[in-house]
C-alpha cells in the first residue's frame, strides 16, 4: 500500500528467483527440513491456509 498514484514496480524473473531462494533458505533454517514445493490448486492452497490458521487459534 503506497501513496496515491504509485504503482507496483516491475520485478524481473531474476529478482523474483533471488527472493524466492532466500525465503526457501530461511524456511529450511527455521523448520529444519528441506523445502519440497508442491503444485496445488487454488482450493487446496486456501484449504491449507485455513487449516493452519485454525491450528493457531
Amino acid at each position: 500500500m503506497g501513496k496515491e498514484g504509485q504503482t507496483v514496480p516491475d520485478m524481473s524473473d531474476e529478482w523474483v528467483n533471488t527472493i524466492s531462494k532466500r525465503y526457501i533458505e530461511l524456511y529450511e533454517k527455521v523448520i529444519g527440513k528441506i523445502f519440497l514445493p508442491e503444485k496445488l490448486s487454488e482450493d487446496e492452497t486456501a484449504e491449507r491456509i485455513n487449516k493452519a490458521l485454525t491450528m493457531l487459534s
